[in-house]
């Protein structure tokens, strides 16, 4: 059938890519049903997964749950040349929008991944990192990681996207990197 054709095709690409212009990085193949279950079992032992669309969308959804949600997962799609697209892996949440609901943290964490990825600014991706870690270490939750008798505040979008801006400007800076 098709999708066999287009399975083998797809592996013969990229063991021939990989053969050619990245000899030392390790590959291994598995089937996205067990790739499933391995992300949830030792998702540690993942650097970086390649697929096609389709499972990638069923992957990325499944590894949001590691982390709580969609809201918490930032995303990029960087290629050879050119800037990177970073955005949420959420998307743009139409059926919650204006309503003050929506989790930044993704946005956050995606614009962190721009830094560090496309600008070549750690120092500052790390600044955006710490800046969120903080925030949830304050207990502060938006709907979507919020968990019953967890102790912890329910923020809309609007504050927990003003909390990590204040604290952005609160945390130091390492002196090289001080405007």
């Amino acid at each position: 059938d098709w999708s066999s054709d287009v399975s083998q095709l797809w592996r013969d690409v990229v063991i021939e890519v990989m053969t050619k212009e990245f000899p030392d990085v390790e590959l291994s193949h598995m089937y996205v049903d067990n790739a499933a279950m391995q992300l949830i079992r030792w998702p540690k032992q993942f650097d970086t997964i390649v697929c096609g669309n389709i499972f990638g969308d069923i992957l990325s959804d499944e590894a949001s749950m590691l982390v709580g949600s969609l809201g918490m997962l930032p995303s990029a799609s960087i290629g050879e040349s050119g800037p990177g697209v970073f955005e949420p892996c959420h998307g743009s949440a139409p059926d919650i929008a204006g309503n003050d609901m929506a989790n930044p943290l993704a946005m956050i964490l995606s614009a962190a991944m721009m830094l560090r990825y496309d600008l070549e600014r750690p120092d500052e991706a790390l600044l955006l990192e710490t800046a969120v870690e903080a925030a949830l270490d304050q207990g502060l939750r938006t709907a979507d990681i919020k968990q019953d008798g967890d102790g912890c505040k329910l923020v809309g979008c609007a504050e927990m996207g003003k909390t990590v801006a204040d604290l952005v400007s609160k945390i130091d800076l390492p002196e090289a990197i001080a405007v």
